[in-house]
């Protein structure tokens, strides 16, 4: 397996699944919902590059939802999709209502009708379609493939939080 992919997988295992289970508490649980809809969706961009056209992306996000996360998200893809856009692009979790510490009530409705999500029941969800994912990838050479060219694509690219070198001005450049 390509080198890169190793890598990546690793930082999102040690940003996403490492992080977001720290940000579960009542001053950030909003917060982990929005990372873990963007995990969603940078999974679903390494699984399925090629499609990147107008409501493409909406659909990959749909599809990876469909093909691996339990059943009971299935039907609810593409409002999870809207929520991802309300949480990134607006800070709102539109048609849904978020909670913590509240597995009972995971995607049932609330009285203002919204559909309720749980913080630890969408977390357990996500690291079961990841290790799913992951466990496919390490095996698929089409797969592989697929990952590597989302990371060489403009639109991809790695994943990690480091040092970084800096490479000195040339001369008489500008900086």
């Amino acid at each position: 397996m390509d080198s890169r992919i190793s890598s990546v997988t690793s930082w999102f295992d040690r940003i996403y699944l490492g992080g977001i289970p720290k940000m579960i508490r009542d001053e950030t649980a909003f917060l982990s919902f929005l990372c873990m809809m963007t995990a969603i969706d940078a999974l679903a961009g390494y699984w399925d590059p090629g499609r990147s056209g107008q409501g493409s992306i909406g659909v990959r996000f749909c599809d990876f939802v469909k093909s691996y996360f339990p059943p009971a998200y299935h039907g609810h893809a593409g409002d999870l999709w809207d929520f991802r856009n309300g949480m990134a692009h607006g800070f709102t979790p539109r048609k849904f209502a978020l909670t913590h510490h509240n597995g009972s009530v995971h995607f049932q409705t609330s009285q203002h009708g919204a559909k309720i999500l749980n913080a630890e029941d969408v977390f357990a969800d996500l690291l079961g379609a990841t290790r799913k994912y992951f466990s496919e990838l390490a095996t698929s050479p089409e797969l592989q493939a697929r990952f590597v060219k989302r990371l060489e694509s403009s639109s991809g690219g790695g994943i990690g939080v480091g040092p970084i070198e800096v490479l000195p001005a040339a001369a008489g450049g500008s900086a």
